[in-house]
C-alpha cells in the first residue's frame, strides 16, 4: 500500500468516528422530552375531570310539608283587585316558610253539607284536613266535642292585633278554637235618594218600613219594597233570628227550652209572611238560597229596601255593576218597639283539625292567617269584613273600598246566631218549618210548635 493511499483511509476513518459522536449527541436530548411529556399532560387531566362530575350528585332535593286546607270555591275567588286568600297564604307561607306547601280541598258551599263532611273526617279521625275553615255556629259543638286545637298558648298576644269581639266569637269555655278572617254583619240597604224625594227618615221600626215601602211602590209599581232571602237556606235561619230580636222573642228559657214559639216569635214570623202576602217582597222570595237575586235586583234599582250582609258595600257604587251609584245607604234592622235592633253576626275562622299529623307546619300557616299582610289581602281580596285592627283605615284598603265606614253603624246591633251544641239540626229545623209558614203550607203557630218540640227531642 502507497503512502498516499494509508492517509486516504485514516482521513476517512477520522471523519466517521466524528460523524457517529454527533449522531449520538444528537440522539441524548430525545429521551428526556418524550417522558416530561407523558408525566406533566395526564397528571393535570386526571385532577380536574373528576370534581365537575361529582359534586351536583351530593345534593338531595328538599321534601315539603303539605298543609291541606279545607274551604269552599270561594277561598279561589277575589272580588278585588288583589289575589284570592288561598294565593294569599300560599305566598306568604312560601316566602317565610319554604318548606311548606298548602294545598286546597274543596268544601261544599251549603253550610250544612261541609258541617256534616267536617264532622265524618274528625269522628274518623281522619289526618286528610290540617285546617278548616269554621263557620261561627259550630263553634259550642266543635268545642264541646274537642273538635278543634285550642290556639290560647300558640298565640297568646292576638287581642293586641284582633277585636276581642271577633276572639269572642270563635271561643269556647275560654278556648279560641279559630282565628278569624272573614265577618258577616247583616243591615238594611235602602235608596236614599227616594227617600228623600219623599220626605221620609230611615225606618225605625218595621212598620215605619212598611209605610215608607207601601208609599214609594204605589207611585213605582214595578220596584219591590223589601227583599230578602226565604228559601230553606241558611239564610233564612239568619233572617228569622233578626224578626225574632226585632219582636222581642228569644230562643230559650231560663232551662234552656225552646222559647221561640212564643207570641213574639209568631209575630215575627207573621210578619215575615205577611211581606209576601201584600206584595211588599216578591212571591220567589221563599226560593231565594242566598241573596244573589236580591242584591242584582237591588242593584238594578227595582226596590227601595233589601237585607243584607256587609259586603255589598264593596261594589254598590261600581257603575259597572251597579245603577245605584251614590243613591243608596246601610243601616242597622228596624226594630219593633218591644224588640232590638239586630243583625246576623257570622263568619269564618281557620281553626286545626285535632287529628292532623301536621300540627307544626299548620301552626306556621295560621300564623300567616293571623298576620297583617294576610289579614289586608283578605280585605282586598274579599272586602273589609275582618276583626283585623286598623283595617279599614288602611289607605290601600279605603282607595278600594270607600264605604267601609257604613259598617261602623250596624256592627254595634251585630248578634250572633243562637249557641246550641247542636246548630246544625237546629238551623235545618227552622229552615223547614218557618219556609212551610211563610208558603202557607203550615199555620204559623203550627210550624213554630214543631220546631220546638223537634229541638227539644234532640239528644
Amino acid at each position: 500500500m502507497s503512502k498516499r493511499t494509508a492517509l486516504r483511509l485514516v482521513s476517512m476513518l477520522s471523519i466517521m468516528v466524528v460523524v457517529l459522536s454527533l449522531l449520538t449527541t444528537c440522539a441524548a436530548p430525545a429521551a428526556p422530552q418524550v417522558v416530561e411529556k407523558t408525566v406533566v399532560v395526564p397528571v393535570q387531566q386526571t385532577v380536574v375531570v373528576p370534581q365537575t362530575v361529582v359534586v351536583p350528585q351530593t345534593v338531595a332535593p328538599t321534601q315539603k310539608t303539605i298543609v291541606t286546607i279545607s274551604y269552599n270555591r270561594f277561598f279561589k275567588m277575589s272580588f278585588g283587585p288583589g289575589p284570592s286568600p288561598l294565593e294569599l297564604i300560599q305566598q306568604a307561607v312560601a316566602k317565610k316558610y319554604p318548606d311548606i306547601d298548602v294545598q286546597l280541598n274543596m268544601a261544599p258551599d251549603d253550610m250544612n253539607a261541609w258541617h256534616d263532611a267536617m264532622s265524618v273526617w274528625i269522628t274518623a279521625k281522619d289526618s286528610t284536613i290540617d285546617l278548616f275553615g269554621m263557620d261561627t255556629p259550630w263553634v259550642p259543638e266543635f268545642g264541646a266535642a274537642e273538635w278543634a286545637v285550642p290556639l290560647n298558648d300558640h298565640f297568646p298576644n292576638l287581642q293586641q292585633t284582633i277585636d276581642q269581639a271577633g276572639l269572642d266569637l270563635f271561643t269556647y269555655n275560654g278556648k279560641l278554637l279559630a282565628i278569624p278572617f272573614w265577618i258577616s254583619a247583616t243591615g238594611l240597604y235602602y235608596r236614599a235618594d227616594l227617600l228623600e224625594q219623599y220626605g221620609f227618615e230611615p225606618p225605625q221600626t218595621w212598620d215605619d218600613l212598611v209605610k215608607i215601602a207601601q208609599k214609594i211602590t204605589a207611585d213605582n209599581p214595578e220596584m219591590s219594597g223589601y227583599l230578602w232571602a226565604g228559601g230553606k237556606s241558611e239564610n233564612l235561619t239568619m233572617a228569622w233570628s233578626e224578626f225574632l230580636y226585632a219582636f222581642g222573642g228569644k230562643y230559650w228559657d231560663a232551662n234552656g227550652k225552646c222559647a221561640f214559639n212564643s207570641p213574639e216569635g209568631v209575630k215575627a214570623v207573621e210578619f215575615m209572611k205577611s211581606t209576601i202576602d201584600s206584595g211588599l217582597s216578591p212571591k220567589e222570595t221563599t226560593t231565594f238560597l242566598d241573596n244573589v237575586e236580591p242584591s242584582n235586583r237591588f242593584a238594578a234599582g227595582n226596590a227601595v229596601f233589601f237585607r243584607g250582609p256587609g259586603d255589598y258595600l264593596t261594589w254598590l257604587n261600581d257603575p259597572k255593576k251597579s245603577s245605584i251609584v251614590d243613591k243608596w245607604a246601610f243601616m242597622q234592622n228596624p226594630a219593633q218597639p218591644e224588640g232590638r235592633h239586630a243583625g246576623s253576626s257570622g263568619g269564618f275562622g281557620m281553626a286545626i283539625q285535632p287529628y292532623s299529623k301536621n300540627l307544626d307546619a299548620a301552626l306556621k300557616v295560621l300564623e300567616v292567617v293571623a298576620s297583617a299582610d294576610v289579614q289586608k289581602g283578605f280585605a282586598i281580596a274579599w272586602g273589609p269584613v275582618q276583626y283585623y285592627k286598623g283595617v279599614y283605615q288602611d289607605p290601600d284598603v279605603k282607595n278600594v273600598y270607600p264605604e267601609a265606614y257604613r259598617l261602623d253603624s250596624v256592627l254595634p246591633s251585630s248578634l250572633a246566631r243562637p249557641a246550641a251544641k247542636n246548630y246544625a239540626q237546629l238551623s235545618s229545623i227552622i229552615q223547614d218549618q218557618i219556609n212551610a209558614a211563610i208558603t202557607g203550607v203550615t199555620p204559623v203557630k203550627q210550624a213554630l210548635d214543631n220546631a220546638c218540640a223537634q229541638y227539644d227531642a234532640l239528644p
